[in-house]
């Protein structure tokens, strides 16, 4: 359950109030609940050990249910603030890193994190793939039923790319109505049957446009490269994808082709 505040008891004989407190701090799911805890006249060692490990207020006793009130009080608003101080840290943290139209992660998100998948792959002798994708004639969508609707269709076509990808994958709005996928673990060969999937959950299921019984029929181009074994970077990772994708587009669109090694 969700608690605001511990009392802790320090007068029982069967157990140590000070290593229930540790433990209380070192759990994640009651690391941050404020703990008060209650010592006899003259217990000042333990007082000082207690506050080191992280309790928050103490009261000696006879103990003043006032007081016990009022010292209760204030610790369970201070929590209250701090949570609300931490959730607006974590959404600044996830607006950072998180497109705010589709949910997906950001590009600035993907540029800190595959240098560092494809560090961890090059040193574990692991495949790793990626795929670039690009709604075809996105344009044409935004010219004609304007950008509403375009932003329906990038919703959307995040959403079909969320359904395809598997967990370990990393899915992020690349710019525009670009997206990367990012495949660990996975040869060229998985990472084309799982772009022909994508591509295939695209063109197969039209798109409802909002408040309208409009319905488009939308494709993608993708591209695909896989991490050269001897050594790769980012940079030219994405660059061989991005001539697949170019040579996908000018071979006829709606289609997957796999950069060569």
């Amino acid at each position: 359950n969700s608690f605001d505040l511990v009392i802790v008891n320090s007068n029982f004989d069967d157990y140590d109030p000070l290593r229930l407190c540790s433990q209380l701090r070192s759990l994640e799911r009651t690391r941050y609940i404020p703990l008060l805890i209650i010592t006899e006249q003259g217990h000042d060692d333990m007082v000082v050990r207690a506050l080191d490990l992280g309790v928050t207020d103490y009261l000696i006793r006879p103990v003043d249910p006032n007081e016990l009130v009022a010292r209760s009080l204030t610790q369970i608003r201070r929590k209250h603030c701090n949570d609300r101080l931490r959730a607006s840290v974590k959404q600044t943290i996830e607006l950072a890193v998180t497109d705010g139209l589709t949910g997906l992660h950001n590009r600035r998100y993907l540029d800190n994190h595959l240098k560092i998948l494809i560090d961890r792959a090059l040193a574990r002798g692991r495949p790793l793939s990626i795929c670039i994708t690009d709604i075809d004639r996105f344009k044409s969508v935004n010219d004609t039923y304007g950008h509403d609707a375009g932003d329906e269709v990038l919703r959307e076509f995040a959403h079909r790319v969320r359904s395809t990808v598997r967990g370990a994958d990393l899915a992020c709005r690349f710019g525009g109505e670009e997206f990367v996928v990012v495949m660990p673990d996975t040869s060229a060969d998985a990472a084309a049957a799982i772009a022909e999937r994508l591509r295939t959950i695209v063109e197969d299921r039209s798109f409802a446009l909002p408040n309208s019984d409009t319905r488009l029929s939308i494709t993608a181009s993708l591209g695909i490269a896989t991490l050269n074994p001897e050594g790769d970077t980012a940079e030219a990772l994405l660059k061989r994808a991005d001539t697949a994708l170019y040579q996908a587009k000018n071979n006829g669109r709606n289609r997957v082709v796999a950069a060569a090694a």
